[in-house]
């Protein structure tokens, strides 16, 4: 026997308002007598029935109570069914996954026979293991498939931290798992395309002890086929030569049977995975029974039901019992458990039904149920409708509706008729903070409306306007060429004979310079491009400015201002463009498992690379 526990110890609450009833009783028939006590004493009669009852009534009411909330004061052991093995997925997750000998791809159905495994597996705990260069755990042993699911259709081998192929590691994670999770053994389940001899002989190393099973899933073919990569392109050796990922089935097969577990073949259909679970060591798991019992405690309340029998005897009176039963039921009806019945019309109105809905976060119901128009039109803005919300409280004048309405004008971004609700609301109320807070936060957004739309409208008269220059330079060439008589067209024109007869002393001069300054000028413009552009611009841009017209100086100092703005605007957005392509990586699963994979690679030493890099 150990100490009492209640099992329902909120029951004992119920021990309050019932000795306010015991207190009410007790008053009641003290002042109930029907004949005075001296009198009934010469009389001989007995006048404290009543009393004595009520405190019988009493004591029983606090011996049901105490009943009901189940004492306990010893426990019992019941056996539970559990295995005390588990098992871990170990997915193949090297390049050669991608060779597309078995269609779609061998990572295809590496990734659909781990699904479709999981549901079989129903028995003890499973663990996720992917390995490619090195081994990483996906997740520990666990009893939720669903996780292992979702986890499994997110691999790649493009996610992977190293390139390889070390199953041997993979299995040496498996076993790790399993032996930190308190195991003594357990089975390993291997989905992988192939098994070189230096493998073998680690897993063999790896198994001696005889604790661990290991099952194999056999995916590709004898011939092969290419791996393609994500470029397009078909993967290549060190001497230019496309690999061809061949399937040795012998290896395979040889490391399952190092400690008889069970060896099975892609087949499309499920035949492959039942073989696998039906010959587990783990498929008889269910009938192992008696390994953990778990204690639990005995509601020994019944124990006090004879002693509430007893102390009912004395009531066997009309009506006292029946009446003491109804009350005790009504006290013991559990306060907390709100049910909508048929009654509820009959003693409810439609408001009070609505209020119940909104109370219970059910705008919809609640906005069909409201016979008032203020709180239908509430109901409709919680629950989004705010075009209806505006609809119900059409023809309400008060604060609070007109409130209401800036609200949802507010969020149908309707400024202007917020900003006259909010505006209405402070003339009848000055001192409403809310209303006077909302209207700010509309100002703000109405004027960055307008911003907006100011600046769009401003962006969409300069590319009119461009493209306006665009289709007239053509015609002004034409027409300067027909109209020579325009004074300040010839001007422009003798300032670019000018200036084409300037470029020209220039190149002459430049070619009667000796043959040693050509190499040399030659030489500084191999060593240094950047300069010598900038020269090169600097001398054109002063040949240009010697034109001594300043109205043509102005008209080409604005063409090369607008020149630039587009790869500006371009280099600009760049950035914003880099950081949503980082936030949408940073939500793709895959991106997550690579995370993880990272992490537990920068924990542990890299493994030495066997020469196989797929």
């Amino acid at each position: 026997m150990s100490d009492i526990v209640f099992l329902y110890p909120t029951v004992l609450w119920l021990m309050i308002p019932w000795a306010a009833v015991c207190l009410v009783l007790s008053a009641s028939a003290s002042k109930t007598a029907i004949i005075a006590p001296h009198l009934a004493k010469q009389l001989g009669t007995n006048n404290q029935p009543s009393q004595r009852n009520s405190r019988w009534l009493s004591l029983l009411g606090f011996v049901v109570i105490l009943a009901i909330s189940g004492p306990s004061f010893e426990k019992a052991s019941l056996p539970a069914a559990q295995t005390s093995k588990a098992r871990v997925l170990v997915l193949d997750m090297s390049l050669s996954v991608h060779a597309a000998d078995i269609k779609p791809s061998r990572l295809a159905q590496i990734k659909y026979k781990a699904q479709d495994i999981l549901p079989l597996l129903n028995q003890g705990q499973t663990g996720l293991v992917a390995y490619a260069g090195d081994a990483y755990t996906l997740s520990p042993l666990t009893t939720d498939s669903a996780t292992l699911s979702n986890l499994i259709q997110n691999l790649s081998p493009e996610i992977m931290p190293l390139p390889g192929a070390r199953a041997d590691l993979g299995v040496k994670q498996a076993i790790d798992m399993m032996t930190q999770a308190g195991l003594i053994q357990g089975e390993i389940i291997l989905f992988a395309d192939d098994l070189d001899d230096s493998e073998i002989n680690h897993i063999r190393s790896l198994l001696d002890n005889g604790q661990w099973t290991l099952s194999v899933l056999a995916f590709g073919s004898r011939s092969g086929a290419p791996i393609p990569l994500s470029d397009g392109t078909l993967l290549t050796d060190n001497q230019g030569s496309t690999v061809i990922a061949k399937t040795q089935f012998g290896n395979l097969k040889a490391a399952a049977n190092l400690t008889g577990g069970q060896y099975s073949v892609y087949r499309s259909d499920n035949e492959d995975i039942t073989h696998l679970v039906s010959g587990s060591s783990l498929s008889n798991a269910s009938t192992e029974r008696g390994v953990t019992e778990i204690e639990t405690q005995v509601n020994n309340g019944f124990w006090l039901i004879p002693l509430a029998l007893a102390l009912a005897l004395p009531l066997f009176r009309k009506g006292t019992l029946f009446s003491a039963s109804v009350l005790l039921l009504g006290l013991s009806m559990p306060s907390d458990r709100v049910e909508a019945s048929i009654f509820d019309s009959a003693f409810s109105n439609a408001n009070q039904r609505g209020m119940a809905a909104f109370s219970n976060q059910d705008y919809t119901t609640a906005a069909q149920t409201f016979s008032d128009a203020r709180w239908r039109a509430a109901a409709l803005y919680e629950s989004g409708d705010y075009e209806g919300a505006l609809l119900a409280s059409e023809g309400l004048t008060d604060i609070a509706s007109t409130y209401n309405k800036g609200n949802a004008y507010a969020q149908l971004g309707q400024y202007q008729q917020a900003i006259e609700s909010y505006q209405q609301v402070l003339a009848q109320d000055p001192e409403h903070i809310d209303a006077r807070f909302n209207l700010d936060l509309v100002n703000q957004a109405q004027q960055q409306q307008q911003q907006q739309q100011q600046q769009q409208q401003q962006q969409q008269q300069e590319s009119d306007s461009e493209e306006s220059q665009d289709q007239a330079s053509p015609q002004d060439n034409t027409g300067a060429g027909d109209k020579g008589s325009d004074p300040k067209k010839s001007q422009e024109q003798h300032g670019k004979e000018q200036a084409q007869q300037n470029a020209s002393s220039q190149s002459d001069a430049s070619k009667s310079e000796p043959e040693k300054s050509n190499q040399q000028t030659s030489e500084d413009s191999a060593q240094k491009p950047g300069e010598s552009t900038r020269e090169g611009t600097e001398e054109s841009s002063a040949d240009v400015d010697s034109t001594g017209d300043p109205e043509v100086r102005h008209e080409q100092d604005a063409a090369r201002q607008a020149q630039p703005s587009y790869p500006v605007q371009q280099s600009a957005a760049d950035p914003e463009l880099r950081k949503l392509e980082q936030i949408e990586s940073a939500r793709d699963p895959a991106y997550l498992l690579k995370a993880q994979m990272l992490l537990q690679a920068k924990e542990k030493q890299a493994p030495s690379s066997t020469g196989k890099n797929w």
